[in-house]
């Protein structure tokens, strides 16, 4: 475990079965994970579908804390269980101390961050890395010799034509499907298997291909994920993911809800202090994870822990307050009986995201930064802003459907971005990005996008009970993203 951890290719190099090992380890894991589940419901005296979506921070927290390397190769379960007995010792001190059980998020968020902070200290970890730079960024500012206060000086590279020489003529623009025939690769099979979803929508329901009502539902019902595909999937492509989305998404519903009150004068001044609020969140997202070197997982998880808190004590336990009228028109309405119009709207938003993903330096240093990160910094391209950027964007699209949701249900709730962490990961991979960045298409991720939520309508209009659909909906994403994959290696 320890070789795999600290090195795959060596340890396969000196013979470790590393498939063997890595299947293994999963097993193992999952036989303590239903272990765990059987100690709850011993001391709960009944059992609970969704008691394991609160320990997933708890579990992270205690791993970290006890000195357990999110890289690999270093740690051990003696430490693990010390770092679950501190966690359980901070709840019961604030529960001794007569402190709200809302806090409990909080500081096993902090603890998170703090503990991998704490273990990733050394002379060549990132934040010293960091300190140094800017200690030498700021002795070049006082000694003058920054490239900003130096003359500017025209280096391009000029190249004397000779006067005789003749000029050939152009050569003729491929054609679109041959300049864009990668892109069309990964990004089709979605197109493909959304058809293939349309064509049994109407042979087992009706009225699908030609009824108009089944189109504004899919598109309605695509818009949420439509926009969380964008931020979620920058940071994909970046090499990164964003863990934050689901309580990124419920405290802008919750404080949006609260300030507007029904009010559309109010919606005013609290819909740019939500997108505040987002940017905010992203920035601490991305400064944790460009500066302090902080895992991008533990960090967006840590936050997400955080915002969990810090919602339930904005909202005491129960959100109060409901969207304005012009936000409930934008999502319910329709125009001429037939189009909600954020139908329109999410036409312009589509055309917006693959113009700053595909035309724009900004999605340009992204898919740089995917492909190599050493190589795009040594190729002059700021990857620390660029990747704080990333993930505001992201926090920024959380917090637009935080908007929407409660716009399209009259209120906000807690937990109403739960069930969108895992489809916002989903419709990027399906639309063939690579799940560890550097290629993929906001086209591709839009299709994902339809062809999850065609799925959806597919099974919400079938008699099976809710557990048996989403079982046949994660087999359906799991198969959609094995046969990228197979597509991909062949």
């Amino acid at each position: 475990l320890y070789a795999l951890g600290s090195d795959p290719e060596s340890a396969a190099s000196v013979g470790i079965n590393v498939v063997l090992v890595r299947f293994a380890v999963y097993v193992i894991a999952g036989g303590c994970y239903g272990l765990a589940g059987v100690f709850i419901s011993a001391q709960t005296g009944s059992g609970d579908p969704l008691v394991g979506n609160p320990l997933l921070l708890s579990m992270f927290a205690a791993v970290v804390v006890g000195g357990t390397r999110l890289g690999g190769g270093q740690g051990g379960p003696v430490g693990s269980v010390f770092g679950a007995f501190i966690l359980m010792i901070v709840v019961n001190i604030l529960l001794v101390l007569n402190v709200s059980a809302y806090y409990a998020t909080i500081a096993e968020g902090t603890i998170l961050v703090l503990a991998a902070l704490a273990g990733s200290i050394s002379h060549a970890s990132v934040l010293a890395v960091q300190l140094r730079a800017a200690r030498a960024r700021f002795a070049a500012w006082r000694a003058g010799i920054l490239p900003s206060q130096l003359e500017r000086v025209d280096r391009r590279l000029k190249i004397a034509e000779p006067a005789h020489a003749q000029r050939s003529p152009a050569s003729p623009r491929p054609a679109f499907h041959l300049r864009n025939a990668e892109t069309l690769r990964y990004a089709l099979p979605a197109y493909v298997c959304l058809l293939l979803i349309v064509l049994v929508t109407q042979i087992w329901l009706g009225r699908a291909i030609l009824n108009p009502g089944y189109w504004n539902s899919l598109l309605v019902l695509s818009s949420f994920l439509a926009v969380l595909a964008l931020g979620q999937g920058t940071v994909i492509l970046t090499g990164g993911l964003d863990l934050s989305v689901p309580w990124t998404i419920g405290i802008s519903g919750i404080i949006l809800a609260g300030m507007v009150n029904g009010s559309d004068a109010a919606l005013v001044y609290a819909l740019p202090v939500v997108l505040v609020m987002a940017c905010a969140i992203g920035f601490a997202n991305g400064f944790g994870i460009v500066y302090l070197g902080i895992s991008p997982i533990v960090m967006t998880l840590a936050t997400n822990g955080i915002l969990q808190g810090c919602a339930l004590l904005y909202s005491q336990g129960t959100p109060a307050g409901f969207s304005s009228p012009m936000l409930r028109w934008v999502m319910t309405a329709k125009l001429a009986g037939l189009l909600t119009p954020i139908v329109l709207l999410m036409v312009v938003f589509v055309v917006a995201a693959v113009l700053l993903l595909g035309r724009t330096p900004f999605g340009r240093r992204v898919y740089g930064i995917g492909n190599g990160l050493r190589a795009a910094r040594l190729s002059g391209i700021g990857v620390e802003r660029t990747l704080i950027l990333v993930y505001m964007l992201s926090a920024v699209c959380a917090a637009v459907v935080g908007v929407m949701l409660t716009g399209f249900s009259g209120q906000a709730s807690l937990g109403m971005g739960d069930d969108y962490l895992l489809p916002s990961i989903a419709v990027v991979v399906v639309g063939g990005a690579l799940i560890t960045g550097g290629r993929g298409h906001y086209l591709g991720m839009l299709g994902g996008v339809l062809l999850l939520t065609a799925l959806q309508m597919l099974l919400a209009g079938t008699t099976l009970p809710y557990a048996t659909r989403a079982i046949l909906y994660g087999l359906v994403v799991l198969g959609a993203v094995m046969a990228l994959r197979e597509r991909r290696l062949q």
